[in-house]
């Protein structure tokens, strides 16, 4: 009775203790959640405060030229508050300092930034930016022939892996120097250092990779090979499963020198000396001196022997996608054109000329000759006049940068004629232009003012004739056609310049190239002059 109450003022004190224990534990729960929001509310505030000053700081140096110090500044401030403000000025920053390439990825993001912001003027600026560096951007191929590509191959640009479906496309890049790489398993490595300027085009061609007769004599590590449940009780020589010759035994398992495996020979599953060496029983021998896998033994002599290995010198089957795109490749283009035909034949025929006749002297007195098409011609005023048709060039890519093959010409003459003219051309890219020379031969005809009809005089008689040796045809007024249609074969040649107005490389069968053309024109007729001056607008498929 008398430790009841003392009981019950202790149960109170403990009482009382955990309370002010659980109060003060909330007490720091609440501090510690306070801190941590204030935590998140300042970072974001003192992030965007960084990324305002780095920016500031970036755009005074550019402004002072020293773009080498403001880009990383800029870069940084993007990285921590990404903002199309500064993407803008990171884009300059990198167009003054000449990386071209990598400043029109940025335009280009910033312009999808911008078209999701709904800024319109900021996106058109971006894309008027971009647009205008996209015609002076160096483009490099890495071409991997088929006798190449191994498997395993890697290729990489300043260290960066390029993927195999990029293989033979002209990918933008930054002008300077770059390091092209590429290695493979059992092969040694390759590299080459590539040096590009502004506009220029290249191609790197990755060579077969030669062997490493090193990396080849050095056997594959063959896994630990499990302790054998029993010792075989009919093991008759060294190599068997039985203690001290089995599996797991120190250097003469499966990973020994030789001697592993159950059968009469020795070394038959061994990967180390048993695989390469002359031949410890007939075991060996006959499964390929000891190429079995790792770890397995066997039962007999010539029991469960593993397939053997395919001859080291044989290639494996290259992809079938690794072939570059342009070398060796089929060229079409094809395009409508429209242009000047200008014809300067002043002589020809327009039909049957037998219903005229014309007179000259003989030493008998006055001939009457008939006309006909092969001692009578008519002649023709200039003829100018607008046509519109095609153009078509189909061919080989000699080079990602040369093109050989035939170009046509063919089109309509407003007002009467026609003009279809082809033969061999040849096609070389300089940056942004592609320049040609085509020989061409065809008919062409225009509709042209008859003047008159002359009529010839043999050459004996000329000297009765005043010595002309053409007389004017007797044709009645009114009885001469207003105009006429006059055709001849002509002979020539055309200079083809080509402006790239958009290079769109990819792996399927629209890649090619969007050309702006004009191709100044001049033949020799049979009968005259003639010249063209046509331009077109084709996509050339390579």
């Amino acid at each position: 009775m008398l430790a009841s109450p003392w009981r019950a003022r202790r149960r109170g004190s403990c009482l009382e203790a955990s309370r002010r224990a659980w109060s003060a534990g909330r007490t720091c729960a609440r501090l510690a959640g306070v801190a941590f929001a204030l935590a998140l509310a300042v970072s974001p505030g003192v992030a965007f405060a960084q990324a305002e000053a780095l920016l500031d700081e970036g755009k005074s140096l550019m402004k002072k030229g020293k773009v080498a110090e403001a880009c990383p500044k800029l870069e940084e401030s993007y990285r921590l508050s990404p903002r199309s403000a500064t993407l803008l000025a990171l884009a300059m920053c990198h167009e003054k300092q000449g990386k071209v390439a990598t400043a029109w990825a940025e335009y280009i993001d910033l312009g999808a930034a911008a078209r999701k912001e709904g800024n319109k003027r900021l996106e058109a600026d971006a894309k008027a930016r971009g647009a205008k560096l996209e015609l002076s951007l160096p483009r490099l191929t890495l071409s991997v022939p088929r006798a190449a590509a191994v498997e395993g191959l890697e290729v990489t640009l300043d260290g960066a892996p390029v993927d195999g479906a990029l293989w033979g496309q002209a990918r933008p890049i930054d002008p300077g120097q770059h390091k092209v790489s590429a290695s493979a398993p059992g092969r040694k490595p390759w590299e080459k250092s590539v040096a590009i300027k502004r506009g220029e085009r290249k191609t790197v061609a990755v060579p077969a990779l030669a062997k490493d007769a090193s990396a080849a004599a050095q056997p594959a590590p063959a896994a630990e090979a499990p302790a054998p449940a029993a010792p075989v009780a009919a093991a008759s020589e060294k190599g068997s499963a039985a203690a001290g010759d089995g599996a797991a035994g120190p250097g003469k398992g499966a990973a020994g020198p030789g001697k592993g495996a159950a059968g009469p020979g020795k070394g038959a599953a061994g990967s180390g000396k048993g695989a390469a060496g002359p031949g410890k029983g007939p075991a060996a021998a006959e499964a390929g001196k000891g190429a079995a896998g790792p770890g397995k033994a066997a039962a007999g002599p010539e029991t469960d022997a593993p397939p053997a290995a395919p001859p080291a010198s044989e290639e494996p089957e290259p992809s079938s996608g690794s072939a570059p795109r342009h070398t060796g490749s089929f060229v079409i283009e094809a395009g409508v054109a429209g242009g000047a035909l200008i014809g300067l034949m002043d002589s020809g025929s327009f039909g049957d000329l037998s219903a005229y006749s014309y007179s000259y002297n003989i030493p008998e007195g006055e001939l009457i000759a008939p006309c006909d098409d092969e001692v009578c011609h008519a002649s023709f005023d200039p003829a100018i006049g607008p046509f519109a048709g095609g153009e078509a060039f189909i061919g080989v890519a000699i080079s990602e940068d040369l093109h050989l093959g035939a170009r046509v010409l063919g089109g309509y003459r407003f007002g009467g004629g026609y003009v279809v003219v082809g033969g061999p051309s040849v096609s070389m890219r300089l940056g942004r232009v592609w320049l040609g020379l085509s020989g061409l031969v065809g008919p062409v005809g225009q509709e042209a003012k008859v003047t008159g009809i002359k009529g010839e005089i043999p050459s004996e008689v000329v000297h009765l004739n005043y010595g002309r040796s053409e007389v004017a045809v007797n044709a009645r007024e009114g009885s001469l056609p207003e105009s006429a249609l006059v055709e001849t074969l002509a002979f020539g040649g055309s200079v083809d310049v080509s402006l790239v107005l958009a290079d769109l490389p990819s792996a399927g069968w629209t890649s090619g190239a969007l050309l702006l053309s004009v191709s100044p024109t001049v033949m020799k007729g049979l009968d005259g002059w003639v010249f063209a001056a046509p331009a077109s607008l084709g996509y050339r498929f390579y």
